[in-house]
């Protein structure tokens, strides 16, 4: 798929430009451990614009996921294939400057995310009537608020642990209860989770 080298081209295009205008100790590149469990790739650009406060770029590729709501009822359609990339941007605030020790944080994401969905929608829940084939390509656009701790940033190696959690403002998914790239998984009232355990590495 052309996406898949061309969202990489845009990112390192990206984080080139964010470090050449806020380079400092602190930026670093990050790599989200816990989507690799559904089957998804995440990675980041931490630009640290003070001590205590980021500007924060991520880019990734979801492979297929199987994962699904826990709470998967009321849907008609049976999707061979939930892939998807998506661009998350946002801040992220730390709420000590003690460099030394491990640090809590909050911040806010916004994320747009192309969306394949493929597989078969059953119209009419008859085994007689033919199911109608379905294969589909959506904008979707979501927003995430995130909350957890860092570890010290005095080492080349620093780890974020937490999680987010947020809605789709903009919801063109074919089934609601598709894992939604950048965002996880959908839970009751439409807020979707995703946990987060970040390893990043110090760029200077």
């Amino acid at each position: 798929m052309k996406t898949k080298p061309l969202t990489l081209i845009i990112f390192i295009c990206t984080v080139i430009s964010l470090n050449a205008q806020f380079i400092n100790d602190n930026n670093y590149l990050s790599i989200n451990t816990v989507p690799i469990l559904g089957k998804t790739l995440e990675l980041g650009y931490d630009a640290n614009i003070k001590q205590n406060f980021s500007l924060d770029i991520y880019i990734g590729y979801v492979f297929n996921s199987k994962l699904s709501s826990p709470y998967k009822i009321g849907t008609q359609y049976e999707l061979i294939n939930k892939s998807g990339y998506f661009l998350k941007t946002g801040t992220k605030f730390i709420l000590k400057n003690n460099l030394k020790i491990f640090k809590p944080f909050f911040g806010l994401n916004l994320v747009n995310a192309i969306v394949i969905e493929k597989g078969i929608y059953d119209k009419d829940s008859d085994y007689y009537t033919p199911n109608e084939i379905v294969n589909q390509n959506s904008y979707n656009l979501g927003i995430n608020g995130i909350i957890g701790f860092t570890s010290p940033a005095t080492k080349r190696i620093n780890i974020d642990i937490g999680i987010q959690t947020g809605k789709i403002l903009i919801n063109n998914l074919l089934d609601f209860h598709s894992y939604m790239p950048g965002m996880g998984v959908n839970f009751p009232d439409g807020v979707r989770l995703q946990g987060i355990l970040r390893i990043k590495y110090r760029m200077k």
